[in-house]
């Protein structure tokens, strides 16, 4: 570990938490649309895996909109059958294949996104069509700067290392 620990970050009273959400009763894929659809900017996107079209065409349209986005996936997901990987990076998403921090025997298993460095998607989901319409998963969404701000510096820091 390098440095000392990092300091927990404590919301503001100008930050919002929307949530929790549940998979089986909640629409998070509509939810993460959403936000998707009203991103301008930068879309910050570190996922174990991903298998849900609609999410990767909502993806899709936001970068064709010009939104700077950056995916960064575990590399044993993103061959998956059904992975949209592929079809993002045949779409020209920016796509990076993480080993986890430890190589081979390690995985890339965090499940966020940062909106325009002002909101925070975290919680089990995988962007999956199992996560939507089989398991039992749950989602939440964080407005604080500090908080986007962290979860940036941790993607920053995956995106780094992955290929």
């Amino acid at each position: 570990m390098e440095g000392p620990p990092p300091v927990p970050v404590t919301l503001s009273g100008a930050s919002s938490i929307q949530g929790p959400y549940f998979s089986d009763r909640d629409r998070i894929a509509d939810r993460i649309i959403s936000a998707i659809n009203h991103t301008r900017h930068t879309l910050d996107i570190a996922v174990y895996s991903f298998t849900q079209p609609d999410l990767a065409a909502a993806i899709q349209a936001a970068h064709q909109r010009g939104v700077k986005v950056r995916i960064v996936t575990d590399e044993g997901q993103s061959f998956g059958h059904h992975s949209e990987i592929g079809y993002l990076r045949s779409v020209g998403v920016p796509v990076r294949l993480s080993e986890g921090f430890r190589g081979r025997r390690s995985l890339m298993h965090n499940k966020f996104a940062v909106f325009d460095g002002r909101l925070v998607e975290t919680g089990s989901y995988n962007w999956t069509t199992s996560a939507t319409s089989y398991n039992f998963e749950n989602a939440i969404f964080i407005r604080d700067l500090k908080v986007s701000a962290r979860y940036e510096e941790e993607f920053q820091h995956i995106w780094a290392q992955a290929r």
